[in-house]
């Protein structure tokens, strides 16, 4: 009569230690993943960008990076010596908006149109040098990829004078 067992054969000491050492890289491949978490590497930043021409300067601030579902800050500062003579025309390109869902937007334009690839907005001068629009957004829960977005103030004739280009990306 023959004896059989149910125990695996053995294995050879560098197959046991080339498991072990896969094991320890795992591990410490978690652990770095964990801790960058940990300390918002995956979240929301939140960057800045100027142009000026013109005799304008605006400022962008926009979510360089950000995650679905997450409140984010957008604003659009223009500063123009002097003040502000007439109404302010704004273009803002329509795609990047996708990327949000927007509880508000202010000030209240005084008119609306698109173009399809654009936004365009007449608001109301404000008083003194500075004209500042914000929007209190949140990222598309379902949104997986970034985009690229543009504001620029117009002259009267609806042409860009000062022009600012970023881009938002999203982690899953």
């Amino acid at each position: 009569m023959t004896s059989t067992s149910t125990l695996p054969e053995p294995r050879a000491p560098q197959e046991v230690r080339r498991a072990r050492d896969l094991r320890r890289v795992g591990l410490a491949l978690l652990v770095v993943f964990v801790l960058c978490g940990a300390v918002g590497l995956f979240g929301t930043r939140t960057g800045t960008r100027t142009a000026t021409a013109g005799g304008y300067t605006v400022t962008v601030t926009y979510p360089s990076t950000s995650r679905p579902g997450h409140a984010v800050r957008y604003e659009v500062e223009v500063v123009h010596a002097g003040g502000f003579e007439g109404p302010v025309h704004m273009r803002f390109s329509s795609a990047y908006f996708d990327l949000f869902d927007e509880n508000s937007f202010g000030p209240d334009p005084r008119s609306t149109t698109t173009t399809g690839a654009y936004d365009l907005y007449e608001f109301e001068p404000p008083p003194g040098d500075t004209f500042v629009v914000s929007s209190d957004t949140r990222v598309e829960p379902a949104r997986q990829r970034g985009e690229s977005g543009e504001v620029s103030v117009l002259d009267e004739a609806g042409q860009p004078v000062a022009t600012v280009r970023y881009r938002t990306r999203i982690f899953p």
